[in-house]
């Protein structure tokens, strides 16, 4: 079903994906899928979910390092017109309805997602005090890259990838 979400919104948008195309695509019972998500905004989010804790968290021995790392990666992803939509579309949905605001937190702050592995490892290697809110620096991290990529389209190059990292590292060290 997962699969079939994403290549559904890959080939035609996230506003044309719909428990009948996802059904027909999976050859999964449309009740089964009720069953198992009670909606099609929850499949959608599910389906994001499990790609972002698909990622692999680099380790480069560094948070900086990890950092630059993982936003490199979700610069080339976020290039993609569809995940740009998708985010927007996810973020809209998130604004309307409570209960998709917790799964889109959820999306972004994942306990097993590569920021997240990397914040705990720079704890472990005594980089960040065990007492920094996670969940906060998680939204330091992430909010300059979506501001920049994702509600202003812009391009992000190496240099800003760093000086957005360097800024966050300082802040969440300093």
């Amino acid at each position: 079903m997962l699969d079939a979400v994403r290549e559904i919104i890959v080939e035609r948008g996230v506003a044309n994906c719909s428990v009948e195309a996802v059904a027909a695509r999976s050859g999964v019972a449309k009740t089964t899928i009720y069953r198992h998500f009670g909606r099609l905004d929850d499949l959608v989010f599910a389906a994001v979910a499990r790609d972002v804790s698909n990622t692999v968290s680099p380790d480069t021995g560094t948070l900086r390092g990890d950092l630059i790392e993982i936003q490199r990666h979700y610069v080339e992803v976020a290039r993609s017109a569809t995940v740009r939509e998708l985010f927007l579309w996810m973020a809209g949905r998130a604004a309307a309805d409570p209960s998709l605001a917790e799964l889109f937190r959820r999306v972004r702050i994942q306990p097993r997602g590569p920021t997240m592995i990397a914040l705990k490892r720079a704890i472990a290697r005594g980089e960040l005090d065990p007492s920094t809110d996670l969940d906060m620096a998680m939204h330091m991290i992430q909010g300059p890259f979506i501001s920049m990529r994702i509600i202003d389209n812009a391009d992000i190059d190496s240099d800003e990838i760093e000086t957005m990292v360097d800024m966050a590292v300082r802040a969440l060290t300093g």
